[in-house]
């Protein structure tokens, strides 16, 4: 009687430990495989827009690309069915490196950069009929399309000296973006904003280039050659003008006998502080006469040996005035020999012509 009570028990705590294994064998699938379903559906359920981005949701079970909103940065936690695609709308840059032809048909090396950004109202529209890559779908084509024209109405060598008309065409660049119809007119909303296209470089072939360097060089000896002809120019007007300053002198000169007298007295005054033995006699008489410059030599130091009674000094030849007075010119007698002394016992008279 007593093994037969004590059985239900035990059963009973069996029965519910073998419940209590198969729930928590349950619980704990359930949580792997809610956390493998959390893992799968992370990304898709919790989406992070970065800095410099806007959203466009995509709703799989409704009307598709949502084009009248967009889902700013941060956190959004959307359906795992549904999608949110993220633009960046910042200024953005590509550099783009393709061929041309100039109007001779030579083939021209070009390498520009690009600078755009999306229109943040046409976001929508954009990704419904462009895509993510509507750079290489929309704006490359159009850039270098425009490019070409730009290149092609105009020959090679003049593209150095119209560059700055190039630069300008090129930034009347037209936009890009969805034709749409309203009651009145027909309107045109722009998809992405072209900011501005600069030309890095062009490669120009060789014959180009070789032409441009020597007609710049011609060009640089011209103007030397132009410079050249001006300064001697100007040099041969210098020495007219001096030419002529002095004939006017001489003129006036020849005309004045005071100027004349005033150069004479100049030349006296430097002779008449030289270290020699001279004569000076400044003329009197009529007309004013031109000063006398007589160069005697240096003085003797001291007498010599008396001369012997015989020797007689030359007489002195007379001093004539030479005609070159008139002209200015001041006449000058050459050195003669000093006189020799005469003995103290009979001295000698010169005879005087």
């Amino acid at each position: 009687m007593t093994r037969i009570e004590q059985d239900p028990p035990l059963l009973w705590r069996a029965r519910l430990s073998e419940a209590l294994l198969r729930l928590q064998f349950v619980v704990y699938t359930t949580i792997v495989f809610a956390l493998f379903a959390i893992g799968w559906l992370w990304h898709r359920m919790f989406i992070i827009v970065p800095p410099g981005h806007l959203g466009v949701m995509y709703r799989t079970l409704a009307t598709g690309t949502v084009t009248n909103r967009v889902w700013g940065e941060g956190l959004h936690v959307i359906p795992p069915w549904d999608q949110l695609k993220a633009y960046e709308v910042r200024l953005q840059q590509e550099t783009l490196e393709f061929k041309v032809l100039s109007d001779e048909g030579l083939a021209l090396g070009v390498q520009a950069v690009v600078r755009f950004r999306p229109n943040e109202d046409m976001l929508g529209y954009l990704q419904q009929d462009v895509g993510p890559d509507y750079f290489k779908r929309l704006i490359k084509p159009e850039i270098e399309a425009h490019i070409r024209r730009t290149f092609g109405s105009r020959p090679a060598h003049e593209l150095y000296a119209t560059v700055r008309d190039v630069m300008q065409e090129l930034g009347q660049f037209p936009l890009i973006g969805r034709l749409e119809m309203k009651t009145a007119a027909t309107a045109t909303q722009p998809y992405v904003f072209i900011q501005d296209v600069k030309l890095v470089a062009i490669d120009l072939p060789k014959i180009v280039e070789n032409a441009i360097a020597n007609k710049y060089e011609q060009e640089q000896l011209m103007l030397a050659y132009k410079y050249k002809l001006e300064r001697e120019s100007q040099e041969a007007d210098r020495k007219r003008t001096e030419a002529a300053g002095i004939r006017d002198f001489n003129q006036i000169v020849g005309k004045n006998l005071d100027i004349v007298r005033w150069r004479s007295l100049e030349v006296a005054s430097e002779f008449a502080r030289s270290s020699n033995s001279k004569v000076v006699m400044l003329g009197g008489g009529q007309g004013g006469a031109l000063p006398m410059i007589l160069n005697l030599g240096d003085a003797p130091s001291g007498l010599s040996s008396p001369a012997t009674p015989e020797q007689k000094p030359e007489p002195e030849k007379p001093i004539t005035k030479a005609a070159g007075h008139q002209q200015g010119v001041t006449p000058t007698l050459p050195p003669r020999p000093a006189p020799q002394p005469a003995p103290l016992q009979t001295p000698a008279k010169p005879r005087l012509p």
